[in-house]
This record gives structure tokens, sequence and C-alpha cells, in this order.
């Protein structure tokens, strides 16, 4: 890879192998609380579930679980980063176990009944709402992208 500054090779690798650390998650949610509508905080638990191309860029997903309220009611979010860290928006609503969900050419696949919806497919964009389980969940857009 001869003419390939060793740090963009670098980034590229990380991408590409969805292997992110402790300091790119710690990024991702100090840009999600930035940004984020005062819907995040620094102790939600925070993880990166891999990447995913979107209109020919990279995109970032992660999931995030702010427990909170007098009810201490957990709220369940699916963020999406551009590559270059940006909250570009949200679903909230979805409840799944980050280990569990397959990410598949453009589409994420939740482990839940394929009828009632367990599909979000990113092969013409952000879809602006999906359906997931039976329930109607809106992408609250942060960044126009």
């Amino acid at each position: 890879m001869r003419g390939v500054p060793t740090k963009i090779f670098f980034i590229f690798l990380l991408l590409a192998s969805n292997v992110f650390s402790q300091e790119d998650i710690n990024i991702l949610q100090q840009n999600a609380i930035k940004r984020g509508l005062g819907l995040f905080h620094q102790d939600d638990d925070f993880k990166i579930l891999g990447s995913i191309e979107i209109n020919g860029e990279n995109t970032v997903l992660a999931n995030n679980v702010h427990i909170g309220g007098q009810a201490k009611k957990a709220t369940w979010r699916l963020l999406l980063f551009s590559d270059d860290g940006t909250l570009l928006g949200i679903y909230t609503g979805i409840v799944f176990n980050p280990i569990e969900i397959k990410i598949e050419g453009k589409k994420i696949i939740f482990p839940l009944n394929p009828e009632t919806g367990n599909v979000i497919d990113f092969s013409e964009g952000i879809p602006d709402e999906i359906w997931i389980d039976g329930y109607k969940i809106l992408f609250l857009r942060i960044l126009k992208r």
C-alpha cells in the first residue's frame, strides 16, 4: 500500500473491520450529548453496533439506553452517525438485544417477527418512518444528509 498515509490506512481498517475502541465510543457519545437536544447523558449505556453504507457514505450505528424519569423507565435508541462522528439522527422505541441484530448489506435485521416488522432498509437512504414489531417508529433527524 505504497503512497497511502499510515493514518488513513489505519482509519480505513478500523471502519472496514467494525472494530471500535473505547475512545471511539467516548467521542460518539460526547457528540450525541452535544448535538442530541438534551436526550443523552454521560451515564447512559452506549454501544457501537457497526457500520453500514447509506447513500454511498459510511454510517456508524450505535445503541443507546437511557434510564430516567421518576418511573426509572428505559428509553432505547438506535443512533446514526456520519463517518466524522456527527450525530445524524435517532430512531427511538426499538427494544432489542444489540448482540442479536444482523447487518446485511444495507439492512439492519432485528430478531423479531417479519410479519410485524423486523428490518430497516437503508438502500434508498434513511427512512423517515419504519415498522418494527408492529410499531411505527419515526426518525428524528438531527442533521440533514
